[in-house]
């Protein structure tokens, strides 16, 4: 370990009236400035993030979501210790998280029978999240004052032609319920220890799509990309695991089985054009690096 920089000794110091013993950075690609600290109080271990914009929004909304989160559900995620903005130009907010134990599941196809008791559990927080926090339209997720908002984000918005998609097959309007959701669930966002989800980590990028849509994403991350590494019969037990763990707490989208590939291609056109947009700015192509590193 090393020493942190200022700015976080005297976050630490401010906020938790103890110092910092010692300080890693992770070695996975994150949006935030990211530091895993060792304190000399209580809490014996804390996580520093510095920044961290929504790629949605560009607002920093991490700490809003998880409070909201950790009241409200029993999903296991960080809580919020403290946060705050410092003045700079622009302003770089900042929070101190909960350190949770636990480790990476990855890389997730070696990760043998363990993977089926996580995915039910990835599942059962979807299903949580959904069912608790329901909302009149989709879009990403901005701050006003403390609290949260939606508001539509520039560019092409999926989710919302997922909605128009399910209206004109005439589905039921179960499947396009507006909800909350993480936003970036994929296997380096977890912590795992013995097979059981510690942390659900990363909420940066949380937004309010439909049901139907951020289930098919889970799918395709958990399930269907590793169509190389699984068998047929290993992907349906996922993939089963997945939507019972989800019917913990709500039913699955009613046309769900109908629209899922549908689903899945329309993520796969919003992730391309917005790796389009990344590129165009300074800002983009450092998140995207980032953001690749943490894939790879």
């Amino acid at each position: 370990m090393a020493g942190p920089p200022q700015r976080v000794e005297r976050i630490v110091e401010r906020a938790l009236s103890c110092s910092v013993r010692d300080c890693e950075q992770p070695t996975g690609g994150r949006v935030a400035e990211t530091y895993l600290l060792d304190l000399d109080g209580d809490p014996g271990r804390a996580v520093c993030k510095l920044g961290g914009p929504s790629v949605r929004t560009g607002d920093v909304i991490e700490p809003l979501v998880l409070e909201l989160v950790t009241e409200t559900t029993t999903v296991p995620a960080p809580s919020v210790l403290a946060s705050g903005h410092i003045q700079t130009e622009p302003t770089t907010r900042w929070a101190l998280y909960e350190f949770r134990d636990g480790s990476l599941p990855t890389p997730f196809p070696a990760f043998g029978e363990g993977r089926f008791t996580i995915v039910r559990q990835i599942g059962a927080m979807l299903g949580e999240v959904h069912a608790t926090h329901q909302f009149d339209q989709t879009g990403g997720l901005v701050r006003d004052g403390d609290e949260l908002a939606v508001e539509r984000p520039d560019g092409l918005w999926i989710p919302e032609q997922g909605r128009r998609l399910a209206d004109r097959t005439g589905c039921d309007p179960g499947d396009w319920q507006p909800v909350l959701t993480h936003g970036d669930l994929f296997p380096g966002n977890l912590l795992a220890t013995d097979g059981d989800v510690t942390a659900f980590l990363d909420w940066g990028n949380a937004h309010v799509t439909t049901a139907g849509y951020a289930l098919a994403r889970a799918e395709m991350r958990f399930v269907d990309w590793f169509w190389r590494a699984f068998s047929g019969a290993t992907r349906e037990q996922l993939r089963r695991e997945l939507h019972e763990g989800y019917r913990q707490y709500r039913s699955l989208p009613p046309d769900y089985e109908t629209l899922a590939t549908a689903y899945k291609l329309l993520w796969l056109g919003q992730s391309v054009e917005r790796l389009g947009r990344h590129t165009l700015s300074s800002r983009g192509r450092a998140q995207l690096r980032r953001h690749l590193r943490g894939l790879l």
